[in-house]
């Protein structure tokens, strides 16, 4: 964490997920949203937001709700991302777009119905999440820590290639055991870093069946976490709601959008495991994007992992206010 930015700071920016959600927007007065600010990319500019009606601008948060007539624009070489209501796409407005004007949805349903109401669910659950500023948790260096499950942790996941991540070392070695009713199913010793891929030809993880994660490291007690695998038609139907998302996002939409949406949808769902691990991926081909930190804080808060969410909330905080003066 960045000791020179506090959590508290964050209240302001974690304000804005009450807001975020498509359908459920109190400013959005009689009707849907107009659009949300899905990225921010601050460097040597700004973005910021001026409310219809008003004079004032304001600087844009991830996730910001936004109604018909609301301003966007950035200066200097920031830009940002506005994903459009209705099934419109997305629009990046940089300096040379600026400001730009946020259009009323269209009326009326259209062909792709279905698709928009799932991209209304895969941001919906946004407005549902914790209201609660994090708080600061000191980190405590040079000590030995066991390790902390990060996935699949405490709820169902997809079926299909299944990987168990932990905070831990990468030349530590850990002990991994997965048991189900019948006992053990598989167990590895001297597991190297913080990753298990669960072999192709392992035992076979029946659908709807409670599952443990042990993962132990030496000299501490062993961590651990459940999971169920959802059953084969589900999990289709999900996969499936997430092709018609993208189908409804259209094809010029950015890499990290289409993440955040992916992840919206899966989480609204309750497959935070998933949404997480959609997340690592995101973030390993845009580190710097606020809203995928956002979102991955409020992940890590509904798998119960406050240092990580609190560490994840002040990533977000710091990189959408890099470079602001006031």
């Amino acid at each position: 964490m960045r000791a020179g930015h506090g959590v508290a700071a964050w209240v302001a920016l974690a304000a804005l997920v009450g807001s975020a959600g498509w359908g459920v927007s109190a400013r959005a007065q009689g009707g849907e949203a107009a659009g949300v600010v899905t990225e921010i990319k601050v460097g040597r500019g700004r973005v910021e937001v001026r409310p219809a009606g008003s004079a004032a601008w304001r600087p844009a948060g991830p996730l910001q709700s936004l109604r018909p007539g609301d301003q966007v624009r950035a200066t200097g070489n920031a830009a940002a991302v506005v994903l459009l209501a209705g099934g419109r796409g997305s629009v990046r407005v940089d300096a040379a777009a600026s400001p730009y004007t946020v259009p009323a949805p269209a009326s009326g349903p259209g062909p792709t119905q279905k698709a928009l109401q799932l991209l209304q669910a895969s941001l919906g659950f946004l407005a549902q999440s914790g209201r609660e500023s994090p708080t600061a948790v000191l980190a405590t260096r040079g000590v030995s820590k066991p390790p902390v499950i990060l996935g699949p942790r405490n709820g169902p996941v997809l079926p299909g290639p299944l990987a168990i991540e932990w905070v831990g070392s990468r030349v530590a070695r850990y002990a991994l055991r997965i048991t189900g009713p019948g006992g053990v199913v598989l167990e590895r010793a001297e597991v190297a870093g913080a990753r298990f891929e669960y072999p192709p030809d392992g035992p076979r993880l029946a659908s709807g069946v409670r599952y443990t994660v042990q993962v132990t490291a030496r000299g501490h007690p062993p961590e651990q976490a459940w999971f169920e695998v959802v059953d084969a038609a589900r999990g289709q139907a999900i996969r499936q709601d997430l092709a018609g998302v993208e189908q409804a996002l259209g094809p010029g939409a950015s890499t990290s959008t289409m993440a955040a949406v992916r992840v919206g949808l899966l989480a609204s769902q309750g497959l935070f495991s998933d949404a997480r691990a959609a997340l690592a991926v995101a973030l390993a081909k845009d580190p710097e994007e606020p809203t995928l930190h956002l979102l991955l804080g409020q992940i890590f808060a509904r798998l119960g992992l406050a240092e990580q969410a609190a560490q994840a909330y002040e990533e977000a905080q710091v990189l959408s206010t890099r470079g602001r003066t006031e």
